[in-house]
């Protein structure tokens, strides 16, 4: 190619001052037209819903304000081969005008084919061509056919070299000074705006339509999810295998590491881990399968207080809120938390917690999260209802048979005593050493134990009374009621005590103590029957020991096979308490139940 390549400078001025004065005239006009025709250009290319379409005339604007024969579009892009390459993609003529046509992109230069005028390009400098001679013959695609003149200014889009806007003179050379290409540049400029502007717009339209399948791909995967559970909550009837199966279905999902289901227990007045899921397996938690309620720092930091959920920075914690947690979390490598609060109302009922070894705070923004939770939440509410409804039901069973052996058995052994005291008024049976005598003396005993039984029956029957009166007078009424003058001894220590226990737990020691009790009456023939409640610093002991005939096997053997021992045992057990069983042939039967003082 013929054509020297240089940076535009400044033209020397040797014509008279009247002919410089008209230079700088024409310039400044030029420039000005350049400059309008670049706002309205701008203008254009903003309003246009599709700026490619709009560039063709914005190169016709441009090119009659600087009055150029020739404006052209070159984009970059990259060959079969990795090379360097721009195409002519759209093209002004003032002869023809606007030429947008298959034949123009197949107009191809190679960058390696001018190294030079590359290098000044992607440096972000423009760039001039003088031809020197004729242009007759061979031209490339950069130079133009018959190109006199031409300017050539590079476009950038977010900092990436993205084509060319050349400005070609066919019909004559002239020059052209600093100010002139300067405005050159400014309409160049604001056809890569455009460009960078179209760019970020398809940017986000793809982000939008890849965000929408993969919403869509989560909505179906969380679909699946959903109905599962619900299927399997709809047959599941126990609450631990339910949030088994729910938390090893959150923690594949998530690709979380390990998880667990910590449920509110008002009534035992603690937190309870129903559910724990490490490396997809459904296990026991390695660590404190419960805290209390009361006292303790997981209440003080979650508790009703979080309603959001939250993602937890293992390594940024300094409080160990569950015991032996963080320490496990540490050894397996877990950096991060998820924790969701299961809310029924303004209440908290447990929290869902997944925990990874990666960051994932985008897990909080999950709506499956939200779905799992809850379900785990309704799980939760459908056990409590059910439980509910089930204490319900045992309460009225309860309360018609206290009152069919109030009314019926209790009233009927009143009424025996009351015929026999009739009887013993006769004169035949007023004397005290007659068969007829002794035998209605037996029958009197035989019908106060009876009544003493029907009436222990239904204060067993009875579940208000500790919340009335307080366990220690439970107790002691316990002892009274069953004392049969001539026969059974109760009696009672432990004056009035106030434990700090809950309701519950005093209620279900109560049922233990008129268990107790009534076994020894019935089945060991004991003269007395002693109640204890003794404080032992950190524990409280309930105790019911008879003197009666003992056991002939294994108490532990007998609990096992006996009812009534293994009731007692469940109860023990189900308020946190260690039950206990001692009883020798001859000496008598000791039952005792140890529960741990509340801090």
């Amino acid at each position: 190619m013929n054509a020297d390549v240089a940076a535009l400078q400044p033209q020397a001025a040797n014509a008279p001052c009247a002919q410089t004065v008209t230079q700088i005239s024409e310039s400044l006009q030029a420039r000005e037209r350049l400059l309008t025709a670049s706002a309205r250009a701008s203008r254009l290319l903003l309003e246009a819903p599709d700026v490619r379409a709009a560039i063709p005339g914005v190169l016709g604007l441009i090119g009659e304000a600087a009055r150029v024969d020739r404006v052209n579009l070159m984009q970059a892009r990259t060959g079969a081969a990795g090379e360097r390459l721009l195409s002519v993609v759209s093209e002004w003529t003032a002869e023809h005008g606007t030429l947008v046509s298959a034949e123009a992109v197949l107009r191809t230069c190679n960058e390696a084919s001018y190294p030079d005028v590359f290098a000044e390009l992607r440096a972000g400098r423009s760039v001039c061509f003088n031809k020197a001679g004729s242009s007759a013959g061979h031209h490339s695609a950069i130079e133009g056919a018959g190109t006199q003149t031409k300017a050539i200014v590079p476009i950038f889009v977010a900092g990436e070299f993205n084509g060319i806007v050349g400005f070609d003179n066919t019909q004559r050379q002239r020059a052209i000074d600093v100010s002139e290409l300067a405005a050159l540049e400014t309409a160049a400029g604001v056809i890569g705006a455009a460009l960078h502007r179209e760019r970020l717009v398809d940017d986000v339209r793809r982000e939008r339509e890849h965000a929408a399948e993969q919403r869509v791909a989560e909505l179906a995967k969380a679909n699946a999810v959903i109905r599962g559970n619900l299927e399997r909550l709809a047959g599941e009837t126990d609450l631990h295998s339910f949030m088994g199966h729910m938390l090893l279905e959150a923690t594949r999902q998530f690709g979380a590491s390990s998880g667990d289901v910590v449920v509110r227990d008002d009534s035992l007045q603690e937190w309870r881990i129903v559910a724990h899921v490490h490396d997809d397996q459904l296990t026991a938690a390695p660590y404190a399968q419960r805290v209390p309620l009361e006292g303790s720092p997981f209440t003080e930091l979650y508790g009703d207080a979080l309603r959001q959920v939250l993602y937890v920075d293992i390594a940024s914690l300094q409080t160990n809120t569950w015991p032996g947690l963080m320490e496990y979390h540490r050894a397996q490598g877990e950096i991060g938390t998820v924790v969701y609060p299961m809310m029924f109302g303004d209440r908290s009922v447990g929290f869902l917690g997944i925990t990874f070894r990666r960051k994932a705070e985008e897990v909080t923004r999950s709506e499956l999260l939200v779905a799992l939770a809850q379900q785990a939440t309704l799980a939760v509410q459908l056990t409590r209802l059910a439980h509910s409804a089930r204490e319900a039901a045992v309460l009225m069973e309860r309360t018609r048979i206290g009152q069919e052996i109030h009314d019926g058995l209790a009233q009927a052994f009143t009424g025996i005593l009351l015929q026999l005291g009739a009887v013993e008024e006769f004169p035949s049976c007023r004397n005290r050493g007659t068969a007829l005598a002794v035998t209605l003396s037996r029958i009197r005993e035989l019908a106060r134990d009876g009544l003493a039984e029907a009436r222990r029956s239904v204060m067993a029957l009875r579940l208000d009374q500790t919340r009335r009166a307080g366990l220690a007078l439970a107790l002691r009424q316990l002892a009274e009621r069953s004392t049969v003058p001539g026969g059974v001894s109760g009696t009672f220590e432990g004056d009035t005590i106030d434990t700090g226990l809950k309701p519950e737990q005093e209620h279900e020691l109560l049922r233990i103590a008129q268990e107790a009790v009534s076994n020894a009456v019935r089945h060991a023939r004991p003269r007395t029957v002693r109640i204890t409640m003794t404080d032992l610093g950190e524990s409280w002991e309930l105790a019911v020991a008879d003197d009666g005939a003992g056991m002939e096997q294994s108490p532990e053997l007998s609990a096992r096979q006996g009812f009534g021992l293994a009731s007692m045992r469940q109860r023990a057990s189900a308020i946190g308490g260690e039950w206990q069983i001692a009883s020798e042939p001859g000496h008598g039967t000791r039952v005792s139940v140890r529960m741990l003082k509340r801090a």
